[in-house]
């Protein structure tokens, strides 16, 4: 529900990714320098993995949505497209062939014994059990929790019509039909220790 008096645009900014906020090791907020100032920007959920893979100090071109509050004057901005700008033809192949990973460097706590099991029979192997592996190793990487976390391969854990399967130590959390995109929240659901 809208309060009385605050004021419903949309916004189109243009500027330099200089930062970026986490708030439970997801992307929130971009900070965008423009040529007037700097922006926090609110990124939906739909664009936060199209963030992490973006270099810092590149150009970006934003549209959303901004929110006025006359009492206060503040504006809130949220992203709904983010567009990368290539400076040149060969930034633009750079940044094509090379992908960074925004995620900094922080102390995550995991939970004790956490590890990860995964099937590496040929049915589970065959039906995405690679990918899931792939992608649980490069997580891991990211967040620099691969000496914490140790991925183990196993034998068949009998679920191979559901494959590729994993279970999830020290929570006993077994999956089915594990896809990569899925890694990410099920390393924040059972490997990292609440705040």
């Amino acid at each position: 529900m809208k309060k009385a008096g605050n004021t419903l645009s949309s916004f189109n900014l243009s500027g330099k990714l200089s930062k970026i906020k986490l708030e439970k090791h997801k992307i929130k907020y971009i900070k965008l320098a423009t040529e007037q100032n700097k922006v926090w920007i609110k990124v939906s959920k739909k664009l936060r993995k199209q963030i992490s893979q973006l270099p810092l100090e590149c150009q970006l071109e934003v549209a959303g949505k901004l929110k006025q509050y006359p009492k206060t004057g503040k504006v809130k901005y949220k992203a709904q497209t983010i567009t990368l700008v290539p400076q040149n033809l060969e930034q633009s192949a750079q940044i094509k062939t090379k992908q960074v990973s925004l995620l900094p460097i922080f102390d995550t706590k995991t939970k004790s014994k956490a590890k990860v099991l995964i099937c590496q029979k040929s049915n589970c192997w065959k039906k995405g059990g690679q990918q899931v592996y792939e992608k649980l190793e490069s997580v891991l990487s990211d967040r620099n929790l691969s000496e914490q976390i140790s991925i183990r391969k196993t034998g068949c854990l009998n679920k191979c019509k559901k494959a590729p399967n994993l279970v999830m130590l020290p929570d006993k959390a077994h999956y089915t039909k594990v896809k990569p995109q899925q890694v990410d929240d099920l390393v924040d659901k059972h490997l990292i220790a609440e705040a």
